[in-house]
């Protein structure tokens, strides 16, 4: 139970679930925050506006709440704390030193406050309205006062300063004032994009799951997977891709098995022959002529292992990238005469005639003459296995000039028996020998898959078909 649990809680679903939630819970976090950074100075200035609107009223006020007590500093002070409260101002009074003589908040009374001088556009508006330093024993204040230096009233100047103050929005109390409307707005969202994206995450993560459970079957050695997912997005297409290299993986995994079987079956025969004759000569049974038939059969089979592992390790090489290539042009009959030259000596002792027919502008191009002259070589050694005493092997080649590129085509066909059909598209496998091959040559089923990857090495293509008369062409498509 906590294992599935544990699994749930850590799964790529929760995970995206929470992931796409904690994602539009910061987007509402940052819009709130946008919000508060740019109405924070429209605040102030509108707490500002409204202050230096109602000054003149506040002024005047005050002065009505000095003329009768002007002897009675007690009552003034309370008159002003009353209109303070009333107007949601402060009201702070300095002499014309710069010393708080009263407070409407209390906190100031005695400190110092120093004037800005007026500009010119504050002498035009008719107030001043500044922020006080580091130093002044309050922050976030904003005061305002008249432009003027001195009051009169009755005549004479008044000994001191009405100065207002407005408090200044912080970040804290902005926030303070958005918050609720931004956890309302979480509150609608988050439950919303919750559902959102358990839906999306259940789109995404439910491949992901038939996807992690085919890698787990293929990791037990169960290659048969097949991921379907009618989907044209990324998740789509790393199914499909998933679905073709599992087919590829066991493609290479039944390879590999027939490999070992056909390696393992090819090395037995000669094997227990050279083991079976060097027992008799070890044991001394073997006698006159029968020690140099003996010698005879063991140097058979020692070659015949000899080049069904060269073959082997070649394939490797191929397999794993390490061939080194050389690019040049050759004309393909140069290519031709080397080849047709090695297998002279078979195709006279079986009474096999050999014509060549090349076109004088077949001519290839970059491609490595050594990997293609080895190629040409099997297939013609192959023809030469298959055909007849006084059969018949026609070598014909000629350039075709297709779409944006030219091609030479060099074909092999040879009389004889065909290859049954249900061969054909197998003859290039690897250790693959078909009914044919069994009964008429042996051989280790290695050549023509040579043959067919160095044709490709050399970006060409190469393919067998059957001719309606009797025998098999082989044709070879290089670049021209």
């Amino acid at each position: 139970m906590k294992a599935r649990v544990r699994a749930f809680l850590f799964s790529f679903q929760t995970k995206l679930v929470l992931a796409m939630t904690g994602v539009i819970v910061l987007a509402i976090f940052l819009a709130g925050a946008v919000f508060v950074v740019r109405t924070r100075h429209e605040r102030k200035q509108q707490a500002l506006d409204r202050v230096v609107a109602e000054s003149p009223a506040i002024y005047q006020q005050a002065l009505f709440a000095l003329l009768p007590q002007e002897q009675d500093e007690q009552t003034f002070t309370d008159a002003l704390d009353e209109l303070a409260r009333q107007q949601n101002v402060r009201i702070i009074i300095v002499d014309n030193t710069g010393t708080v003589l009263h407070d409407s908040g209390k906190s100031l009374t005695g400190t110092s406050v120093q004037v800005p001088a007026p500009s010119g556009g504050d002498a035009q508006r008719g107030f001043v309205a500044w922020e006080p330093g580091g130093d002044f024993p309050e922050h976030n204040l904003t005061l305002v006062t008249a432009s003027g230096r001195i009051v009169t009233t009755r005549g004479r100047a008044l000994p001191f300063r009405i100065i207002l103050a407005v408090k200044t929005d912080t970040l804290a109390s902005a926030w303070v004032g958005v918050l609720p409307g931004l956890g309302l707005a979480a509150l609608i969202a988050v439950p919303l994009a919750t559902l959102a994206a358990l839906g999306l995450a259940r789109q995404v993560a439910q491949p992901m799951q038939k996807l992690t459970a085919a890698s787990e079957a293929m990791a037990r050695g169960d290659f048969d997977q097949r991921v379907e997912v009618s989907r044209d997005d990324e998740v789509g297409r790393l199914a499909r891709s998933f679905t073709v290299m599992a087919e590829h993986v066991g493609e290479r995994e039944t390879q590999m098995r027939a490999l070992l079987a056909n390696v393992s079956h090819d090395l037995k025969t000669p094997m227990t022959s050279i083991t079976g004759y060097a027992q008799a000569l070890a044991d001394g049974t073997a006698e006159g002529e029968d020690v140099a038939h003996i010698g005879a059969v063991i140097k058979e089979e020692a070659e015949h292992v000899n080049s069904l592992l060269a073959d082997l390790l070649y394939l490797a090489e191929i397999d794993a990238g390490q061939v080194v290539t050389r690019r040049e042009d050759v004309p393909l009959e140069s290519l031709v005469t080397r080849c047709v030259r090695r297998i002279e000596p078979q195709t006279r002792a079986n009474d096999v005639d050999i014509t060549i027919d090349l076109a004088p502008d077949a001519a290839l191009h970059d491609v490595d003459p050594d990997k293609l002259e080895r190629a040409l070589t099997n297939v013609l050694d192959n023809a030469a296995k298959f055909t007849p005493g006084g059969g018949k092997i026609t070598v014909r080649g000629w350039r075709e000039n297709g779409a944006g590129s030219a091609r030479v085509v060099c074909a092999v066909t040879n009389t004889g028996e065909g290859i049954a059909p249900g061969d054909l598209p197998r003859v290039f496998d690897r250790f693959f020998r078909g009914d044919r091959a069994r009964h008429t040559a042996s051989g280790s089923g290695l050549g023509l898959a040579i043959t067919r990857e160095l044709v490709e090495l050399n970006g060409g293509r190469i393919d067998a078909s059957n001719e309606p008369g009797g025998g098999v062409t082989f044709r070879l498509s290089l670049p021209g």
